[in-house]
């Protein structure tokens, strides 16, 4: 169901802390999304949704020109309401999977619900015997893949001025285990002898 208005040029993101209770929710940034959630979505709007989750990360509101997300997901911009963003946040909505409660202001969630019957009957056949099997998607890949997120995890957020202590967190909010209590720097030098 699409909008009705132009969306403003500065995009206002809070976050949306969904209540839920019973059943396992998977983080944005988890296997299970980027596997079962993306032929849902598309790969636009789960890219969308992950940079929206990191600008929040544990601020009250991010505020962001359209332009300049556009730009940094490589969507390119234009200023209409049938933009690759603008159809990509439209999505994300229709999908209930973030909430825009006026044109421009954004809550996004931290983590997505299970995809249900009919979604996951509809995924190829390959991703169904992997959602039937494969319990444990937040652990589907390779340890080595996990460390090489959490070290650029860790670089980004250093870059964007977070502290240490922030920057465990949100890593263990996303899932990775906490690493042995770093000094001051610690983990911007790690993530910097990481990229020579």
């Amino acid at each position: 169901m699409g909008q009705e208005g132009p969306r403003p040029e500065l995009l206002s993101v809070i976050r949306w802390e969904v209540p839920h209770e019973q059943e396992r929710w998977w983080p944005i940034t988890s296997d299970y999304v980027q596997l079962l959630w993306l032929p849902v979505l598309g790969p636009s709007s789960i890219v969308l949704l992950q940079r929206l989750d990191l600008l929040i990360g544990t601020a009250s509101r991010v505020c962001i020109r359209s332009e300049e997300l556009a730009q940094s997901l490589g969507l390119g911009h234009t200023p209409t309401r049938g933009s690759l963003l603008n159809r990509s946040l439209d999505r994300c909505r229709d999908f209930h999977v973030l909430r825009e409660l006026v044109p421009g202001l954004i809550e996004v969630p931290r983590e997505l619900p299970p995809l249900s019957s009919r979604q996951l009957r509809r995924l190829p056949a390959s991703l169904q015997v992997v959602a039937a099997t494969r319990p444990e998607l937040h652990r589907y890949r390779t340890i080595a893949d996990r460390e090489g997120r959490q070290h650029q995890l860790s670089a980004t957020l250093a870059s964007l001025g977070a502290e240490d202590d922030e920057i465990v967190d949100q890593l263990v909010r996303l899932g990775y285990a906490p690493p042995s209590h770093p000094g001051p720097g610690a983990i911007e030098q790690r993530s910097a002898h990481q990229t020579r």
